[in-house]
């Protein structure tokens, strides 16, 4: 690999001196900040503000948390099962809310986003599947051209399974993939060859699926350069239309699966992790991805690569999105909604999801409303996260506020040091600019805005709240 000052513009001293735990900014004010409590009432509310704009479409999406097996890195809200039966009555349980929460929202039906995610959705048989199609559609209209997409485990998706959901209507699909390398997925517990991942991708490409993204992750414990290098290789040989290849996030205060990782595994720090990434941004560069954003890649064909050319693209739950919708209502066990102008959540326990459900009510069980300062900011921090810029006279315009270079005279200060540092530019006295080589630094640029972090630089049991940056 080339020095990786040359390919990132940063030498090892300035990340050692960047790293640091902070957010992804996937919501604003991020999860840590959302209060417990939150009722079916405070949904039921929410949904009613929702329902006074009719005629704007929705994000759907979907949590199916079943799994097969625990990968040791996994973040993600799951429970794992061995038997296919089991989401007969978290399938019950959906229905119920579908029901609740449409009748909520009166006429708003249409949906231009639909996303199935978990956990494994394919771990769902191919009529459960299409049960769930059918008690959505029931409730929900999928508008022409919606973008309607779901996660798959190639190690355990069939054929059949990826001819009914494209029968369905599904066209893009997103697969995690991590890492190829064999002692990785051994240290991590992930079972899955390139064989079986190219043959899918072969299946969904003959399907006429045009949106297929696959999932990789850098500093996973015992990744080597040479190992990664090989599965970028794999991976663009496979073309796919974009990828996501995020920062492994060990986090074992929240994930006690990990903690394992420490003893039987090397866990690579910031400046390997950085060196990682530089190989992908190398690779993936060289093979014709355009880096988006802090995570992102995707090819010039690719809709995500399009919107952020448009100034168009969004940031949510499930990262960087093409922003059909500005609202999103969310179903199952842990799901996030983000709609009237509420974070709402449902219990992340199917023992505590399902028996709500059963009894008729919502399963509703923290969230936050917006303050107009919580808006303010979080468009701001969406600009830069999205956009590579924040221009005052553009958040004015759109928020509707004024006065923000005084409002924001401490942060304008702030952000001072990352144009000293060469990672942005000023662009007037009004006019932020991410550089290129400042895109590695995005969440440090978006912290400057997050008032909470001002409050609190750490959990109360002195842990961190968040992922390393760097």
């Amino acid at each position: 690999m080339s020095d990786i000052r040359e390919i990132l513009g940063v030498d090892e001293a300035t990340l050692l001196r960047m790293a640091g735990a902070g957010p992804r900014y996937t919501s604003y004010p991020t999860a840590p900040e959302w209060k417990d409590g939150f009722t079916e009432t405070d949904a039921l509310a929410a949904c009613a503000r929702a329902a006074q704009r009719p005629q704007e479409p929705l994000s759907l999406y979907v949590h199916l948390p079943f799994c097969e097996r625990l990968c040791l890195y996994c973040g993600c809200t799951v429970e794992i099962h061995g038997h296919r039966d089991r989401p007969v009555t978290y399938l019950d349980a959906l229905e119920q809310e579908l029901e609740i929460v449409a009748g909520a929202l009166g006429q708003r039906r249409d949906v231009s986003q639909l996303h199935w995610g978990g956990g494994t959705p394919t771990f769902l048989l191919p009529e459960q599947l299409e049960r769930l199609w059918r008690l959505i559609t029931r409730h929900f209209r999928i508008l022409p051209g919606a973008e309607v997409s779901l996660e798959v485990d190639p190690h355990i998706t069939t054929f059949e399974q990826i001819d009914l959901l494209t029968s369905l209507g599904f066209n893009r699909v997103s697969m995690g993939v991590q890492d190829f390398d064999p002692h990785v997925q051994q240290v991590v517990k992930r079972d899955q060859t390139f064989d079986e991942t190219e043959a899918l991708v072969g299946r969904l490409r003959q399907r006429g699926v045009d949106g297929i993204n696959i999932d990789l992750m850098y500093g996973l414990p015992d990744q080597t350069e040479a190992g990664f290098a090989d599965t970028l290789a794999k991976i663009t040989a496979m073309r796919p239309d974009r990828l996501a290849v995020f920062g492994y996030a060990h986090v074992p205060w929240m994930k006690p699966a990990q903690k394992v990782l420490e003893k039987t595994a090397h866990l690579p720090q910031a400046v390997e992790r950085a060196r990682l990434f530089a190989l992908a941004v190398q690779k993936l560069g060289s093979a014709g991805y355009e880096l988006i954003g802090l995570d992102h890649f995707a090819l010039p064909s690719d809709t995500l690569w399009k919107v952020l050319q448009a100034g168009r693209m969004h940031r949510n739950f499930m990262g960087y999105a093409t922003a059909p919708a500005d609202e999103m209502v969310s179903f199952g066990m842990s799901a996030i909604g983000d709609l009237g102008n509420t974070f709402v959540q449902n219990a992340r326990s199917t023992q505590e999801y399902e028996p709500a459900l059963r009894a008729g009510r919502l399963a509703t069980v923290r969230g936050l409303v917006r303050s107009d300062e919580d808006n303010l900011r979080r468009a701001a921090i969406l600009s830069v996260m999205c956009r590579m810029r924040l221009d005052l006279d553009e958040l004015e315009r759109q928020t509707g506020r004024t006065g923000l270079a005084g409002h924001f005279a401490t942060e304008w200060g702030e952000l001072q040091r990352f144009v000293d540092e060469g990672f942005a530019r000023w662009a007037g006295a009004r006019r932020f600019e991410v550089l290129p080589r400042g895109r590695l630094f995005l969440r440090h640029m978006a912290m400057v805005f997050d008032e909470y972090l001002r409050r609190q630089h750490g959990a109360e049991d002195g842990r961190p709240r968040f992922s390393q940056t760097v």
